[in-house]
C-alpha cells in the first residue's frame, strides 16, 4: 500500500538561532555540533531500513520553511539534498513543497518572481510540484483566475490513483510592508529622519523592521486560479461519487493552535482563516498537512457551511502539524500509510524519531494510530441523526428528546441506535420523563417493566392481551435467560447467546405460514444479545435489543429498563470471575416520537390482574371503606386516572381487569352486607359494555365521550365510599 512521507521546517543553510542543540559553556572549533538540521538529515538518511521495508514513498510533502530568511546557502542545500537522497525519494513529479515564511525574501514586494526566485530555484526548477503563486502563476489583481503561462506549464496538483494533494501558498504576505491608511510611506520616513545625519540609515532601517509584519493569507486571486486549474485538469471541486482519493491540502501555516503555547506577535493565525476553511471544505479535503508552528500536533477540524446553516452537515478534516524543532528520540518527520480500501480509506501514522549517531537506522515511535477517514466522511455524507451515545440513560434520554424535538413534528428516524455505557440508571426513570403515572410515576414505572417482564400472565394465557415479553422470553420457548447464560459459561465469546422474542411462523417465513401472517400480533422488540467484551483489562456483559419499531418517548426508557433486567439476570447466573455490567445499546429500524402513551402500556386495571393481590384490595376498600389504607387510596386513584386516559391520547381499553374488578365487589359485597356499593358496580358494568361494545377497534370520539362518562360515575361512587385521594404516600 502506498504511503506518503511529510517533512517540514528543516531551516537549512547556516545555523540560525535556536538551532543549536549543545551545551557550549567553552567555544570549541569542532565541526560536529548537534543542530536541529543534523538530526533532521541524519533522520532522513537512515530510512533505508523502513524503505527496504515498505518500498519508495509514492508521495513527499514538504509544508515550507526549506531555509532561514530567504538565504540562498539554504535552498541550495534543498537542491542538493533531493539529488542525495534521489534514490529513495520517489520521481521529483511526486515532491510536493510549498513555501514558508521563511522562503519568501521580504525585501521584495508580495506578489512578484523576485520573491520567490530562491524558492523556485530549489523546488520548480527541480521539477518538485509547488502551489500556484502570486505573481508567478497568476496576476495578483485577477479574480477570475487566468493563469499565466508559467502557471498553466508548471505542476500544481500531484495525483494518482489512491491520492490528490493540493499545494496551497499561504505565504505571500509574509514580511509585508504594511502601511496604515493614512500613515507615512517610505520617502515620509526618509524625509522625516534625514536630519539624523549619519544616523537616518540605521534609524530607517529600525523603522522598515516595525513596519514589516509576518502575514499569513491566502489570496482571493489564488483561490479563483486553483478553480480555473481544476478546470483545466477536468478535476471537480468536490468529490465526484465515483472519486475514492484521499484529498490531502498541505500549506505551511497552521489552520487552528496546535498546543497552548502563546506566541505575542501581530498577525500569528491566518487572517482570513473562515476562506481557507470553506475553501478546504469546498474541496472536500480529508487531510491537512502543515508545519510553521515547530510543534508536532493531530487533531480534527470541523467546518460547517459557509452560509452557517446549521442544518447542514459538518464535515471534519484531519489535520497533522509536522514537527519543526528536531532532537534525538523526539518527533522529526511521519510516513503516512493509507490502509483499508479506496471506499473506506483510513491512514496509519509512523513517526520517525530523531536519528542518534549510534544507530544507523531512524526509530519509529512505538505509537501507531490508525486513523479511519471513512468516518468523518460518512457524518458529512449524513442526511440525519441515527446515532446517539451516552454516559448513562439518563442523558441518552435527553439526547434523544434532543434529536425528535428539533427535527419535524412526527418524524420517524429509521435506522437510529443509542448506546448507554453505564446502564446504573436504566431502572429509573430519567428527570424529564413526561408524568404519565401521576405523582407516583416511578412506582407505575415498574410496574409496568413488571408486568412486561413476568414470565406468566394470565392476561396472555387468556388470550385478552397477545403477549407481554416476559412469557416469551422465559417460559414459551424454555428459559431463554438461562440458555444465554449457559453459552456464556460455555464459551465467554460466543455471539449465541440470543433471546427471541418472535417466532418464525409469526412472520410468515416458511412455506404454509402466510395464514398466520396477519392473525394477532407480536412483539416490536424482536430480540435481545448479550455478550461478553473487553475493555482494557476489564471484562463487560453488553446488552444488545433490537426493535423493529419503537416509540421513544415513553416506551424506550421501560424497553430499556427491561433490556437491564435482562442482562442482570444472565450476569447472576454466570461464572466467577463474573464480568461487569456493561452497555446497553437499542437499535431501532423505525423510531417514532409520540406525544401520548403507545397502546402497549397496558392499562393498570389489567396490569393488577397479574398481581399477586390482584384487584381483591380496591374492591375490598369499597365494601369496608374503614379498612382502606392511603396506598389503596392511591391506587383506586392511579386506576381512575388511567382509565380516564391521563397521559394517554384517549382511553385505554381493559380486556380483563373491569370485570374482574366487578366479580370481586361482589364477593367483598357478600361479605359486608352493610356495604352500599350499588353505585360502583353500577358504573363497573356500565364500563364494561363500553368496552366491550368497541373491542374490535379504537374508540372513536363518541366512545371516548361514553367511557369518560362512566369512568366520572365510578369516581363519583368511589369518592362517596372512600373519600378524594387525600396526600400521596
Amino acid at each position: 500500500m502506498s504511503w506518503l512521507l511529510h517533512l517540514s521546517d528543516p531551516h537549512l543553510g547556516g545555523i540560525s538561532p535556536g538551532q543549536g542543540l549543545d551545551d557550549e559553556k567553552v567555544f570549541l572549533s569542532q565541526r560536529d555540533l548537534e543542530t536541529t538540521q543534523t538530526v533532521f538529515m541524519s533522520t532522513l538518511r537512515k530510512l533505508g531500513r523502513f524503505i527496504e521495508q515498505h518500498g519508495q514513498p509514492s508521495i513527499v510533502v514538504v509544508s515550507g520553511d526549506l531555509t532561514y530568511r530567504a538565504r540562498d546557502d539554504g535552498f541550495d542545500a534543498f537542491a542538493a539534498l533531493l539529488d542525495e537522497c534521489d534514490d529513495m525519494l520517489p520521481d521529483r513529479s511526486q515532491i510536493v513543497v510549498v513555501p514558508g515564511n521563511h522562503d519568501v525574501a521580504w525585501d521584495q514586494d508580495a506578489g512578484t518572481r523576485e520573491r520567490y526566485a530562491g524558492f523556485l530555484r530549489a523546488t520548480r526548477a527541480k521539477e518538485c510540484a509547488t502551489p500556484l503563486l502570486d505573481g508567478v502563476d497568476f496576476a495578483t489583481d485577477d479574480l477570475t483566475g487566468k493563469l499565466l503561462d508559467e502557471g498553466k506549464a508548471a505542476r500544481h496538483l500531484v495525483r494518482d490513483d489512491d491520492v490528490l494533494v493540493i499545494p496551497i501558498n499561504s505565504s505571500n504576505y509574509c514580511g509585508t510592508l504594511a502601511q496604515e491608511p493614512d500613515g507615512w510611506d517610505t520617502a515620509a520616513w526618509e524625509l522625516a529622519l534625514a536630519g539624523l545625519g549619519s544616523g537616518t540609515a540605521a534609524a530607517l532601517e529600525q523603522v522598515q523592521r516595525l513596519r514589516h509584519f509576518d502575514i499569513a493569507r491566502v489570496s482571493r486571486p489564488q483561490i479563483a486560479a486553483l478553480a480555473r486549474l481544476f478546470d483545466d485538469l477536468r478535476e471537480p471541486q468536490g468529490r465526484e461519487s465515483g472519486d475514492r482519493r484521499l484529498r490531502v491540502a498541505v500549506l505551511h501555516h497552521h489552520l487552528l493552535p496546535v498546543t497552548e503555547r502563546e506566541e505575542r506577535k501581530p498577525f500569528e493565525s491566518l487572517i482570513n482563516l473562515g476562506l481557507v476553511r470553506n475553501t478546504l471544505r469546498e474541496y472536500a479535503v480529508d487531510l491537512v498537512l502543515h508545519g510553521h508552528k515547530h510543534e508536532s500536533g493531530l487533531y480534527w477540524d470541523v467546518v460547517g457551511a459557509p452560509e452557517g446553516s446549521l442544518d447542514t452537515s459538518l464535515q471534519r478534516m484531519l489535520v497533522i502539524s509536522s514537527p519543526g524543532h528536531f532532537r534525538v528520540n523526539a518527533p522529526v518527520m511521519r510516513a503516512l500509510h493509507l490502509t483499508g480500501t479506496p471506499r473506506a480509506r483510513s491512514i496509519t501514522i509512523s513517526t520517525f524519531l530523531g536519528a542518534s549517531v549510534r544507530r544507523n537506522y531512524a526509530l519509529v515511535d512505538d505509537e501507531q494510530p490508525t486513523v479511519p477517514l471513512w468516518r468523518s466522511a460518512m457524518e458529512a455524507e449524513a442526511t440525519e441523526t441515527n446515532h446517539v451515545q451516552a454516559p448513562t440513560a439518563h442523558v441518552a434520554y435527553a439526547r434523544l428528546r434532543g434529536v425528535f424535538e428539533s427535527g419535524e413534528p412526527e418524524q420517524q428516524i429509521r435506522n437510529l441506535v443509542c448506546q448507554v455505557d453505564d446502564p446504573a440508571d436504566a431502572q429509573t426513570l430519567p428527570p424529564d420523563y413526561p408524568g404519565a403515572g401521576g405523582a407516583r410515576t416511578q412506582e407505575w414505572f415498574n410496574d409496568l417493566v413488571d408486568w412486561w417482564q413476568l414470565d406468566r400472565s394470565e392476561l396472555v394465557d387468556r388470550g385478552s392481551v397477545g403477549f407481554n415479553h416476559g412469557e416469551r422470553i422465559f417460559r414459551r420457548w424454555g428459559d431463554q435467560v438461562e440458555r444465554a447464560a449457559n453459552i456464556l459459561n460455555a464459551r465467554a465469546g460466543s455471539s449465541r447467546a440470543l433471546i427471541q422474542l418472535v417466532a418464525p411462523r409469526e412472520t410468515g417465513r416458511y412455506h404454509g405460514d402466510e395464514r398466520d401472517l396477519h392473525r394477532g400480533s407480536f412483539p416490536a422488540f424482536v430480540l435481545a444479545e448479550l455478550s461478553i467484551t473487553k475493555r482494557g483489562n476489564r471484562r463487560y456483559l453488553d446488552c444488545f435489543g433490537y426493535f423493529r419499531k419503537q416509540e421513544l418517548q415513553y416506551w424506550w426508557p421501560v424497553n430499556l429498563a427491561e433490556l437491564a433486567r435482562i442482562q442482570t439476570a444472565v450476569l447472576e447466573q454466570l461464572k466467577t470471575p463474573k464480568p461487569r455490567l456493561g452497555r446497553l445499546v437499542t437499535f431501532t429500524a423505525i423510531a417514532l416520537w409520540q406525544d401520548a402513551l403507545p397502546r402497549v402500556a397496558v392499562p393498570e386495571i389489567d396490569r393488577l390482574v397479574d398481581t399477586e393481590e390482584g384487584l381483591w384490595p380496591l374492591a375490598a376498600a369499597l365494601a369496608d371503606p374503614s379498612s382502606a389504607s392511603a396506598d389503596v387510596r392511591a391506587d383506586w386513584f392511579r386506576v381512575l386516572d388511567d382509565l380516564d386516559g391521563y397521559g394517554r391520547d384517549r382511553p385505554p381499553q381493559p380486556r380483563l381487569g373491569i370485570r374482574r374488578l366487578a366479580e370481586n365487589l361482589k364477593r367483598a359485597a357478600v361479605l359486608n352486607p352493610a356495604s352500599d356499593v350499588a353505585a360502583a358496580q353500577l358504573a363497573l358494568t356500565a364500563l364494561e359494555e363500553q368496552h366491550e361494545a368497541s373491542a374490535d377497534s379504537e374508540l372513536n370520539e363518541a366512545a371516548q365521550r361514553l367511557v369518560r362518562r362512566e369512568v366520572a360515575a365510578l369516581r363519583v361512587a368511589v369518592i362517596a365510599l372512600i373519600g378524594d385521594q387525600g396526600p400521596i404516600p
